[in-house]
């Protein structure tokens, strides 16, 4: 409404933004589905980065915070450490990363799974840390392998927490992915934002912003409905 009743060029209307998007996303020839490079190549690039990132960090953070979380003398031992590196903002990092890695899509997948990994690691070692003693001792009693244990009691008990760290780290991996792109990069969402910012289509720039709230949208939706269905039991349990 505002940008309706007083036009600016660099706030353009809703009605001028989903239609410069439908062409610049959905504007390529029948072959490849209407679909523009903007998506094929772009989108799905920067799409694939940060759904491997997330895999890979989210598996490093659930691994090393159970450890954590399990084992007291571990967990003091390792607080000061973990809070001292999660204190320095992942963004400051990516010049380390570049250094270390070249400007690829290795870089920028390690990149992601480093920043995210954090989320996950702390509400991770939280969650089974919390985890009342008498469920341990329990498994202990029954003479349960230790798979049986991480499996049947530890990472249930922990899931709540678990998935509320994926929840911010999905977000984060996003994020981290565009920031990512936006030095050394030859595609990507991110990439593609500062060639429009730095030839001054404002209309691409906007569009592109959309596409990243509903690339957003979406991912957590899934996230949502996976974590939905696999603690339906917790809701049971508490209702």
């Amino acid at each position: 409404m505002a940008t309706l009743l007083r036009p600016s060029p660099f706030f353009p209307t809703p009605q001028r933004i989903f239609a410069n998007a439908g062409k610049l996303f959905f504007g390529g020839p029948p072959s490849s589905l209407f679909l523009t490079p903007a998506v094929t190549k772009d989108t799905f690039g920067t799409l694939g980065r940060v759904l491997i990132g997330f895999a890979l960090g989210s598996i490093a953070g659930i691994v090393i915070g159970v450890a954590i979380g399990l084992r007291r003398v571990l967990r003091d031992v390792t607080d000061p450490v973990v809070e001292f590196l999660r204190s320095i903002p992942a963004t400051a990092t990516l010049p380390l990363f570049i250094v270390l890695l070249g400007g690829g899509d290795n870089m920028r997948v390690a990149f992601i799974a480093y920043g995210i990994s954090w989320f996950v690691l702390i509400n991770t070692a939280n969650g089974v840390g919390s985890i009342h003693p008498t469920q341990l001792a329990m498994g202990r009693a029954f003479r349960l392998p230790w798979r049986r244990q991480l499996s049947g009691i530890i990472l249930p008990a922990a899931m709540p927490k678990i998935f509320a760290g994926l929840r911010i780290a999905l977000t984060g991996a996003l994020m981290f992915a565009i920031v990512s792109e936006f030095m050394l990069a030859t595609n990507g969402i991110g990439f593609q934002l500062i060639q429009a910012q730095g030839r001054f289509q404002i209309l691409n720039m906007w569009s592109w912003m959309l596409l990243l709230a509903v690339l957003g949208l979406v991912l957590n939706t899934i996230l949502e409905v996976v974590e939905n269905r696999l603690l339906a039991w917790h809701r049971l349990a508490r209702s």
